[in-house]
């Protein structure tokens, strides 16, 4: 079944329930938009939620909610619509990733960043590869394989790559270590950055964007990730050793990321502040139906849900996560207008920053202001609410918000200089 098959047929089951969740969020987005949302919803309330507390205790890789994603047809969420998929992400719905990263990461963080992470080598795919190199690893996604993404290394300089392709017959051996290789233990493929052995030039200009096949001779997978939070990512390390890599499994040559490079990067900005909006919704929701269920009301209140203290924070907190949401919604917008040109360029950049600042902060105000209305009893580890401020404290701690803080400053600065205005 394909992912617009499956929708189809969700969506007249849904339908035909009087519709799931009938909510603003659902019912201000477009048709297509509204029915995936509603069956990632339906996998979160009957399968990716009830296993996450368990995925956290244990931290061990998400098995059931990926199952569950490729049962659904979700990993050909951002295979274009031609090639029987989505059509999100890349020339595609700019704003239907992010909605589903937000679904999924308020029921289980540590599936929402394996699956964005999955999506950003579907993307790559689109955006590098050549017309066999799409067809081969579209129909990879479309039967269910994933996507990982490997980037960081455990060097003095975090920007440096050590990962080396050096020339063979028929194409290349890759030798690297990899830290931080979230969503290694479920994926069937990676995107490994690295560095050419043979061009000359910059960084920039010997990257290489190889696809490595992780159970393949010379791989390891290492999965030792031990966080407070998103401990279900598997962001272990993995090695390779005299790898292999087909010319036909590599995107470009040399240098060819540089002219997609500030498409993604604005991207990974908008999508890991999706997840934190998400994570900031998963906590108010728990957090309602605890007050509603299971708090006692201080003295002056008929119930928990009645005291004022608690209507005041809930209304703060809600707040804090509908405008983080509409500044993800509005960065996701602009960057599908990124092939039109320098100008709109600049804008994106800014919007992404601006969308990470404010989900960064509603995050993680929300996700420490909810035990405040909950009440003491809320902090046990029976209850299980202290999984969404460690993941939110952890995941937002891959990039560092003060850096996009200076980048809108920087942004604002510019434009006024130029007697533009935002």
């Amino acid at each position: 079944m394909t992912l617009n098959e499956a929708v189809e047929d969700e969506g007249r089951l849904v339908e035909g329930e009087g519709r799931l969740a009938e909510d603003e969020e659902l019912l201000e987005r477009s048709p297509a938009q509204r029915d995936l949302l509603a069956r990632v919803r339906r996998l979160g309330i009957e399968q990716i939620g009830p296993a996450a507390i368990r995925i956290d205790r244990e931290a061990r890789y998400p098995h059931e909610a990926i199952d569950a994603l490729k049962a659904a047809g979700l990993p050909g969420l951002c295979v274009p619509l031609a090639e029987g998929g989505g059509g999100a992400g890349y020339r595609g719905d700019a704003e239907l990733l992010p909605l589903v990263l937000m679904e999924l990461a308020s029921w289980c963080s540590s599936t929402s960043q394996v699956f964005a992470l999955h999506n950003t080598g579907v993307q790559l795919v689109h955006a590098m590869g050549d017309a066999e190199q799409r067809r081969f690893f579209f129909a990879e996604a479309l039967s269910g394989h994933l996507f990982a993404s490997f980037g960081s290394e455990a060097g003095a300089d975090r920007m440096a790559l050590s990962s080396v392709l050096t020339r063979a017959e028929g194409g290349y051996l890759l030798n690297g270590r990899k830290i931080f290789a979230t969503g290694s233990p479920g994926a069937k493929w990676a995107f490994w950055r690295s560095v050419s052995a043979e061009a000359a030039g910059s960084q920039d200009d010997r990257y290489m964007m190889p696809v490595v096949g992780l159970s393949g001779p010379g791989v390891t997978v290492i999965d030792d990730w031990d966080g407070i939070g998103q401990r279900g990512t598997g962001s272990g390390k993995v090695e390779a050793a005299d790898v292999f890599v087909p010319d036909a499994r590599v995107m470009g040559g040399p240098g060819a990321y540089g002219a997609h490079a500030a498409y993604f990067a604005a991207q990974f900005h908008i999508n890991f502040a999706a997840q934190f909006v998400g994570m900031a919704a998963g906590a108010l929701r728990e957090a309602l139906t605890y007050v509603r269920e299971r708090a006692r009301p201080w003295p002056g209140a008929s119930s928990a849900a009645e005291d004022p203290y608690t209507l005041l924070r809930i209304g703060d907190m809600s707040t804090r996560i509908a405008g983080a949401r509409e500044l993800v919604l509005r960065a996701a917008r602009l960057l599908g207008t990124h092939d039109g040109g320098p100008e709109l360029r600049r804008g994106i950049r800014l919007a992404a920053s601006q969308a990470k600042i404010a989900a960064t902060d509603a995050a993680l105000e929300v996700t420490g202001a909810v035990f405040q209305v909950m009440g003491a009893r809320a902090a046990t580890r029976e209850c299980g609410i202290d999984r969404f401020y460690r993941n939110a404290r952890t995941l937002t701690l891959h990039d560092p918000v003060d850096r996009q803080r200076e980048t809108a400053g920087r942004e604002e600065l510019a434009a006024a200089a130029r007697g533009t205005s935002r």
